[in-house]
């Protein structure tokens, strides 16, 4: 079993390694369409979009960096380095605040420029608009399925690029038509989801890298698992941490056996089933009288 679970961890991490260099190719192909279509068509935003998403080009390479360096082993770090991930989502989360903050200073504070192209300009953001759509739906199915914090995170900035190609949209148009006051108010509205989701992710991966409590679902499917066990007299005690990816439990139990070896077995036996019932659990500690 314990062989499986080492196989079930190596596919788990070649998989997010293979997802995340999807997200490198997609930031790079969104980056040089925006920037050829704004030079193109003459939209000053557009142009400035596609400078942003060499941004997100560096971002999705920091994610790969970190999912890798996130499964070395090393004598410094005996639990593991899972926690880079959470350090990598932390770093995404600043980097979607300073998307935030570029949107807003260059769509409120900076003069409006006339559209030389629509079309062009218009079927450039629509490419964006589909591609970022789709792929963010994608990575974030993905990243739930993986329990991968990095990744979510790297979903939800490709998210932020969604609505920064909404909000050039609007102001394309806007502009074009003679209102470019629609494109100020379409960013005001935009920004505010954006500083949102980075919230929501600092949050988390501050949470993990405090060491807090497991989440309120996990402790309650492990109470569900020990109950069924009738050796458990008492579960004294449940706690566990999150890092990266993994689950790290910790049980306090009373059970019913005078027996050493009956309780090391019994210990060993509910570490078993606990792995096989919850997904991503790395460890569990028994602690037994």
């Amino acid at each position: 079993m314990q062989a499986a679970g080492e196989n079930k961890k190596l596919l788990n991490h070649a998989e997010k390694k293979k997802i995340s260099l999807y997200s490198v190719g997609v930031n790079f192909v969104l980056s040089l369409i925006k920037i050829v279509g704004g030079v193109v068509s003459g939209s000053a935003a557009l142009t400035a979009d596609g400078v942003h998403s060499l941004s997100d080009l560096a971002a999705s390479l920091s994610v790969y960096v970190g999912i890798v360096i996130s499964n070395k082993k090393s004598k410094l770090f005996p639990q593991g380095l899972y926690k880079v991930e959470n350090l990598v989502a932390l770093v995404s989360a600043f980097a979607i605040f300073f998307a935030g903050y570029e949107i807003a200073k260059d769509v409120l504070f900076e003069a409006s420029k006339p559209i030389k192209n629509l079309p062009i300009a218009v079927g450039v953001i629509g490419l964006t608009v589909l591609i970022t759509f789709l792929y963010s739906r994608w990575e974030k199915r993905k990243a739930e399925e993986l329990n991968s914090p990095s990744l979510l995170a790297d979903a939800e900035h490709i998210k932020a690029d969604f609505y920064t190609a909404l909000v050039v949209l609007v102001g394309v148009f806007g502009q074009y038509f003679g209102y470019p006051i629609v494109e100020k108010i379409a960013v005001v509205v935009v920004v505010y989801f954006i500083f949102h989701s980075g919230f929501e992710i600092l949050k988390e991966a501050i949470k993990v890298l405090l060491d807090a409590s497991l989440d309120h679902e996990s402790i309650e499917k492990i109470r569900e698992i020990l109950e069924r066990e009738p050796k458990v007299k008492k579960v004294l005690a449940v706690t566990g941490r999150n890092a990266g990816s993994f689950k790290f439990v910790q049980l306090d139990l009373d059970l019913d056996t005078d027996s050493l070896k009956e309780a090391h077995e019994l210990a060993h036996d509910i570490e078993d089933r606990i792995k096989a019932e919850m997904p991503f659990v790395e460890k569990v500690v028994v602690h037994y009288q």
